[in-house]
């Protein structure tokens, strides 16, 4: 059976952020098997990087936008639960694959938009994006769909929105 998608691109994301000799502490949250006796997972992986937590949910598509319906109701609650907390914050690293491009956004920001009718993000519509985003960078690379990410974690701080 062929590794989707979004398997290799939370395998890119481990890459990336396990790196413990400089300051990171990285964990995957182990998939549960179709919510079996009741367990979800909250997001992918938590990361400690000093003074912040984040609570990151990885998506990846090949079309040119992303649907916000591919976060489950209890993910997107959970972070933006875990937002609440002082120096915690909850993430959606966003990798469109196509377009080599990968982005990492606050979860309020896509649940402001969510709230405003809006149901998913354009890749092709990116200089209308109402929303704070950073990113990622990435080393360059001759592959069609997957990213070799690089540099720091950075998260946009959320827009105060009207």
């Amino acid at each position: 059976m062929a590794e989707s998608l979004g398997k290799k691109a939370e395998k890119k994301i481990k890459e990336w952020l396990d790196r413990p000799e400089e300051g990171y502490c990285f964990d995957r949250i182990p998939d549960q098997m179709t919510g079996l006796y009741g367990s979800k997972n909250k997001c992918d992986f938590i990361l400690f990087k000093s003074p912040t937590m984040y609570y990151i949910e990885s998506k990846a598509t090949e079309d040119d936008r992303f649907d916000f319906a591919e976060i489950s109701e209890y993910q997107r609650e959970s972070l933006l639960e875990k937002s609440k907390i002082a120096h915690v914050r909850g993430v959606l690293i966003l990798l469109f694959a196509t377009y080599q491009r990968a982005f990492a956004i606050d979860i309020r920001e896509v649940e402001w938009l969510r709230t405003h009718g809006q149901k998913s993000l354009n890749i092709k519509k990116i200089a209308k994006w109402r929303i704070a985003y950073t990113e990622i960078q990435t080393i360059p690379n001759r592959r069609k769909d997957l990213l070799d990410y690089t540099g720091e974690i950075e998260v946009a701080e959320p827009l105060i929105h009207d």
